[in-house]
Formats: structure tokens, C-alpha cells, sequence
């Protein structure tokens, strides 16, 4: 057998557990766990517990680093320790995979750039958007020039207010210094998509932001956490993570779920400073621009995409978890004990097999092209970054340009930094000014 790499984990939350799962079982003939890092030790037992493997527990990671010197370092910190741990780690001559995003600071990102380039190493991100079959074929396209020369995209996201959306206004991530917003911890994935189609670099954003339904001020009822909240059985964003962690103890911490995780923080509270709703405008290099817009108060998730290029326009979008309209007359739904319920204790959402992408060249005429589905590990990106990472999957044959490292982690970041910076400045930002001779 040849010999495996030796790999830690720093920041054991909720994305770590889908690293280990995969380095302890589906790569663990080439992977090994030798050391797990975090504040909590018992995070590290539990996920010992969790993944069936012994590695050794850390809560400091320059100890880590020193004693085990692993031959890889996975990233999976909450963002604002990300540029410490990363330069860290390649300093110490590791190789580096890390999690959306790189950092939150324009300084960090040049620490990282700094770091890869002395070390003569390159760090692997996690961007498995890129990995999904719906993006690759959309940049495959604009690299068979059949667009021409992309110059204008139109990119709208929509996270579904109750779960998704949610989720981040309840978390630490609700906290502008250590997470930078959705346009950082959420949204570094459109950039890095936008960048990547494309195929450019981005020099200036303008923004405008605001919050406009969580934080204070917005909501029926206000709350300091959902656990001990007086308005739990009646506020529609009640989240019962005590029975999630009472259900992880009864299986003695065997399940995937973060121990002494304050994510049930009230959606309404005073100490949310992140926006939740977005209006950004990307100049290119080359002088194309990007239209986003990221709203997280919507009733269903999914995104809209129109690239215009010097020779056609292509269209493609995601819809999951949308109401269907006129279910209710259509349906009838009953419990177990086969009482129908009502229409507020039920949702019929639909889950498409496939989607849809409409080319529309100048020259000829247009089509559609149908893309499968794949509703497991983020539309499947997660299973190809994972082979590219353990299996080299991509280091003979990449003409896709698929991999992404420090610089596109770097360029994608950045334009949530700026967007951030402009937004609350009200002038637009030149990436320059963050980047210097990096930008």
C-alpha cells in the first residue's frame, strides 16, 4: 500500500465532520487522521468517536503543528482565524485545504498570497460549486466561445428565509467580524462562480446593503436564544437545538452534530450587525461587469444566471424547495396517525431531477441542454472536490481549470470585502487599494 497522508483538522464544527467522514471512510486508503484541533477538546473526542479514528486531540494549534507535522492541514475554522491557521500551517511546510472562504480581511488574503508563493505551495480550496455538473457545463460553453467573450452577468441568489436564511442570523456568523456577512461566509461562492465564468478578475464593486428583515427592530417576537425562549411554540423561527443535542448525547456523541454550539441565537436580536439584503456591481478587468444581488428573506432557495456575451446570451437557474402553487387543492396530507393537517403545519416543495441551460448564440439558432440534479454533497460538488483534494484527480488533466487556489480564493473574498467596504461608505472601492500589487 502506498503510503498515506497525514492529515489534521483544525475547528471542529459542522463542516469538519463532512471532511472526516470522507478521509476516515471513503479515502481512508490514502488518508490518514492523525491530529484534531479545536478550542473544545471534546469536540475532537466526540468526532474521534463519530469517524472511528484515534487521532490525537489538540486545543493548541501551533502545538499541533509542531508535534505531529502533518503532511496536511484541512481549514475548517470559523472565517475570521482562517488567515492565521492557513499561513500557519504552510509556514510549517503542510499542505493546505481549506473551506469557503479563504479569509475576511484584504491583509489576510496578502498573508496567505505571501505564504503560498515563499512556501512554493498551493492551497486547495474548497469551492465545490465549481465541481457541480450545472457550472461545469456553464463554463465549458464560455470556454468553447460559443457566447463569444462573456461581458455582462446577471447573478440573483435566494436563501429560503425560514431554514437557510435563517440559519446564518442564528449562528456566530450573524456577527460582521467573524464571518464578514453573507457576501463573505455565503457569498464568496457566487464570486468565485462569476470570476471563474467570466474568466477575469474583478477590479471595482459599488454596494448598497441593508438589513431588512432579521436583527432588531424586525419580528413579531424577540427572544435572547430559542432554548429558554418564552415565545417558542409561537414564533415560526423556534429552532429545538436542545433536542438535537439530546439526541446526540444519547447516542454518546456518535452522530454529526457540534457539542455546545450557540446556534439558536434569536433571529430578531440586538447584536446582529451582518445585512440581509444585497445589491453589488462587479467592473472586470477587462471591462465586463457583474449585476448580484443576495437576498436571505425568500420563501424558496435557488438562484437566476444570464450571461451575455460578444456573440449570444446564456440562461440557466435553480429553483429548490418552492412552494408548489395550488397544492392545496390538489393534496391531501395526514400524519402517521392519519389525521390531515393543515395547511400551516404542512409545505409541498418541488425537487427538480434535472436543470436547464439555454444557449442562445448570435450565429444559429438556440437550445436547451438538461443537466442532472444531484441532491446529496452540494449537487455533487462535494464528492469531486474531494477526490481532487485525496485522489489528485485534477493535477494530470484540468482543462476546465476546475482546481482553485489561494488566488481564486483571494478574488473572490475580496469582492465581498469591498461590497462591505462600499456599502458603508456609500463609494465605490477599488480592489487595488485592498490588494496592492496582488489585485
Amino acid at each position: 500500500m502506498a503510503q498515506r497522508t497525514r492529515c489534521a483538522i483544525v475547528g471542529i464544527g459542522h463542516r469538519a465532520y463532512s471532511w472526516l467522514g470522507q478521509m476516515a471512510g471513503t479515502y481512508e486508503d490514502v488518508t490518514e487522521v492523525v491530529g484534531l484541533c479545536d478550542r473544545l477538546a471534546d469536540r475532537c473526542h466526540d468526532a474521534n468517536k463519530y469517524a472511528r479514528t484515534n487521532a490525537a486531540v489538540y486545543t493548541d494549534y501551533d502545538r499541533m503543528l509542531a508535534e505531529l507535522r502533518p503532511d496536511m492541514v484541512v481549514v475548517v475554522s470559523p472565517e475570521h482565524v482562517h488567515g492565521e491557521h492557513i499561513v500557519k500551517a504552510l509556514d510549517a511546510g503542510c499542505e493546505v485545504a481549506t473551506e469557503k472562504p479563504l479569509c475576511t480581511q484584504p491583509r489576510d488574503a496578502i498573508a496567505i498570497l505571501e505564504a503560498e508563493t515563499r512556501n512554493n505551495r498551493r492551497v486547495f480550496m474548497g469551492f465545490n460549486y465549481r465541481h457541480i455538473p450545472l457550472a461545469s457545463r456553464i463554463r465549458e460553453i464560455v470556454l468553447e466561445g460559443i457566447i463569444g467573450t462573456p461581458i455582462s452577468m446577471d447573478l440573483t441568489w435566494y436563501l429560503d428565509y425560514r431554514g437557510h436564511g435563517a440559519s446564518y442570523f442564528r449562528r456566530w456568523h450573524r456577527l460582521m467580524e467573524r464571518s464578514g456577512g453573507l457576501l463573505i461566509t455565503k457569498a464568496t461562492h457566487h464570486f468565485d462562480l462569476a470570476n471563474w465564468w467570466m474568466n477575469d478578475r474583478p477590479a471595482s464593486v459599488y454596494a448598497r446593503c441593508s438589513r431588512n428583515f432579521f436583527g432588531a427592530g424586525h419580528g413579531r417576537f424577540r427572544g435572547e436564544r430559542c432554548r429558554d425562549c418564552a415565545h417558542a411554540a409561537d414564533c415560526q423561527f423556534h429552532y429545538d437545538i436542545l433536542d438535537k443535542e439530546r439526541k446526540a448525547r444519547e447516542l454518546d456523541y456518535a452522530v454529526p452534530l457540534v457539542r455546545d454550539y450557540e446556534g439558536d441565537t434569536c433571529v430578531f436580536s440586538d447584536d446582529i450587525d451582518i445585512y440581509d439584503t444585497h445589491a453589488v456591481m462587479v467592473q472586470y478587468a477587462n471591462g465586463g461587469v457583474l449585476n448580484y444581488s443576495l437576498n436571505a428573506s425568500v420563501p424558496f432557495e435557488g438562484w437566476n444566471l444570464a450571461i451575455n456575451g460578444t456573440r449570444g446570451r446564456l440562461e440557466s437557474n435553480i429553483t429548490d424547495a418552492k412552494p408548489l402553487p395550488g397544492w392545496q387543492q390538489h393534496v391531501k396530507v395526514t400524519n402517521r396517525q392519519h389525521r390531515v393537517l393543515s395547511n400551516d403545519e404542512i409545505q409541498v416543495v418541488s425537487w427538480p431531477d434535472h436543470y436547464t441551460i439555454h444557449v442562445m448564440p448570435h450565429d444559429r439558432n438556440g437550445w436547451q441542454e438538461r443537466i442532472p440534479n444531484i441532491a446529496e454533497g452540494h449537487g455533487g460538488g462535494d464528492f469531486r472536490i474531494f477526490d481532487a483534494c485525496f485522489r489528485g484527480t485534477l493535477k494530470s488533466s484540468d482543462p476546465l481549470g476546475l482546481f482553485a487556489s489561494a488566488g481564486a480564493g483571494v478574488h473572490s473574498m475580496i469582492i465581498g470585502a469591498a461590497a462591505n467596504q462600499s456599502a458603508a461608505s456609500g463609494m465605490p472601492v477599488q480592489i487595488s487599494d485592498l490588494l496592492g500589487a496582488w489585485a
